[in-house]
């Protein structure tokens, strides 16, 4: 399923034949253990965001497979419009705006490419790969994911060729900055409204 610099992802199934995926811990990673990313997941499952989470072992970690393709995938290959680009940028920075306040950065948002997987239809929307979070960093989810999203990359040029945000670029950034220093729904449904 997915190869990463600290785990590789396999699609197994349970002795029931449900399909899962199992987190593998890399032998070069530096992480000792997988305790911390599974207590994340805990965290934000309780939240209803992420992959559901069962078990982990030192060197595993089992969780629920996600239907669908990487967001990098989805905007390449899916067949795109307006309503559809709107409301999965607004799917995922509503997830962000959780974890924002719930105080958890996840750390890897800027680069959404296989961080958040998106349904074939695009009617889910699920951020995975929580080993780089943190409590500890200032939350920073809604503006990271925003730059992925609308300023920088693949997957915001993909967007732009079907909804120029680009001429918004100035008010979007004044709201983020307003966001930045107050994370209030009030700020958050403020940025929302002009997508």
């Amino acid at each position: 399923m997915g190869k990463g610099s600290e785990g590789l992802v396999l699609k197994v199934q349970n002795t029931h034949s449900k399909t899962m995926a199992l987190k593998i811990k890399r032998i070069d990673s530096c992480r000792t253990d997988m305790k911390n990313e599974f207590e994340f997941y805990q965290s934000v499952n309780r939240n209803h965001l992420g992959p559901k989470v069962y078990s982990y072992t030192k060197n595993t970690l089992l969780m629920e497979f996600v239907e669908g393709l990487s967001a990098r995938n989805w905007f390449l290959k899916s067949k795109m419009n307006l309503e559809l680009i709107r409301k999965i940028i607004i799917n995922i920075l509503t997830q962000c705006y959780t974890l924002d306040k719930l105080h958890i950065d996840h750390g890897q948002l800027n680069k959404l490419d296989n961080h958040v997987i998106i349904s074939h239809h695009g009617s889910k929307c699920t951020i995975v790969d929580f080993e780089s979070a943190s409590c500890i960093r200032k939350v920073n989810n809604v503006t990271s994911a925003f730059q992925g999203l609308i300023f920088k990359g693949i997957i915001s040029d993909q967007i732009n060729k079907f909804a120029n945000y680009d001429k918004k670029r100035v008010e979007f950034l004044n709201l983020l900055s307003r966001y930045k220093m107050d994370m209030s729904k009030k700020n958050f449904d403020s940025i929302i409204a002009l997508i």
